[in-house]
């Protein structure tokens, strides 16, 4: 196949990506409820003749999993379908469920984290899917759900045996490949002491005082952790993130909760992580008070990172700078993604990219550039015609 044919976009690729982001923003799809966007995709690929599978956790409907091309190389496209709950209506401009077209965007809950994205995917995948008799390799689009609820139909599909030789995920970048994420490690702080009427506190022993020492140290500890880092996600954190004490305005506190986010650089461990937090919070509880504390895991996400030689950045790299007129280079992303379980679990060259800014994830008046879509699908067609180069 010559090289034009493989990365030529539909010219009507704006149209297509504006009514797809917008039939996924307008279908629900936060907490739990997923199976209407998977009935959508399912269909959608079914009245194209595109072969997929629907994947499962729990016996519930999670991801749609679909395949085209032919031979021993793969390459995967990963974004998902589910997204945080809309919020309170009050803040936005617009409907959140409502997909509203204004300004050269799409705005709506799930627009640009990450339905934009999955979008573009979707479009450049279907536009192989026509050519998928002379596809050199296979490409298979995963449209997951439960990422905002730890990246769950990622995760299940990388334990199932997930195989293949690069992968991307949409999220958005800014259209620049990102090679690298840091991990998070969550953590609950518990200092226990014993209540008593707030009239005569020598009787009780109070939780909330005993934990201040802690915070403080904790907080000098983070300063710390901020002063290292590493070239392609940035600087390390330790934040505490909530705090919880006390049951009534006349009673001594007998326990004591904090939260605890620490985001985890690719060159460092969960281990020596957890040890330096540890070590923290014991060293720092007061002595002698009779208080108790419990350091307890919550959840750890780890780091990944993909050797910047590898084919699938050098390829991204060629296609980002290609579309968009200036030198691209690869660099790293602050958050956390399913990169991780691609990276981690399948052992499988990863790279994060896609179109529009991550600043409005999560957010009121969430929204995607038009234009930063359609680009994404040249962006990612050029990216594998280039990836099957050099593989």
């Amino acid at each position: 196949m010559g090289e034009t044919s493989m990365a030529e976009v539909p010219p009507d690729v704006r149209e297509r990506v504006t009514r797809l982001v917008c039939d996924l923003v307008a279908i629900p799809s936060h907490g739990c409820e997923e199976q209407a966007v998977i009935r959508y995709l399912a269909d959608r690929f079914a009245r194209q003749g595109i072969p997929c599978r629907i994947g499962e956790l729990d016996g519930t409907p999670i991801n749609v999993i679909a395949e085209i091309g032919a031979g021993p190389r793969v390459l995967v496209l990963n974004s998902h379908h589910d997204t945080v709950p809309p919020g309170d209506p009050a803040l936005w401009a617009t409907d959140p469920l409502t997909p509203v077209v204004k300004d050269g965007k799409v705005f709506g809950r799930g627009a640009e984290d990450a339905k934009g994205c999955l979008a573009a995917m979707i479009v450049a995948f279907e536009t192989l899917a026509a050519r998928r008799e002379t596809l050199p390799v296979r490409v298979v689009l995963m449209a997951v759900g439960g990422e905002e609820r730890g990246g769950l139909g990622t995760k299940i599909e990388a334990v199932r045996g997930l195989r293949a030789d690069a992968a991307i995920v949409g999220e958005s970048t800014g259209l620049v490949p990102l090679i690298a994420h840091k991990g998070v490690l969550r953590l609950e702080v518990e200092v226990t002491g014993k209540a008593a009427h707030a009239s005569d506190p020598e009787a009780g022993i109070n939780a909330i005082v005993a934990m201040a020492p802690i915070v403080s140290a904790l907080d000098g500890l983070a300063a710390e952790i901020r002063r290292r880092a590493e070239a392609y996600t940035g600087r390390a954190s330790l934040v505490i993130s909530s705090i919880g004490g006390g049951v009534a305005l006349n009673v001594i506190p007998a326990r004591c909760v904090i939260s605890i986010d620490r985001r985890v650089l690719p060159t460092e461990t969960e281990a020596d992580a957890n040890r330096e937090i540890v070590e923290t919070v014991t060293r720092a509880l007061p002595l002698g008070a009779g208080a108790r504390v419990e350091v307890r895991r919550v959840r750890f996400v780890p780091p990944s990172i993909t050797d910047a030689a590898s084919p699938i950045v050098a390829a991204a790299e060629e296609a980002a700078t290609a579309v968009l007129g200036k030198s691209v280079r690869a660099a790293g992303f602050t958050a956390t993604c399913d990169m991780t379980y691609l990276v981690n679990d399948a052992k499988i060259p990863t790279i994060i990219l896609g179109p529009d800014s991550i600043e409005l994830a999560h957010q009121a008046n969430e929204c995607i550039s038009i234009e930063q879509m359609a680009l994404a699908v040249e962006v990612y067609l050029k990216t594998i015609e280039a990836w099957t180069r050099r593989v």
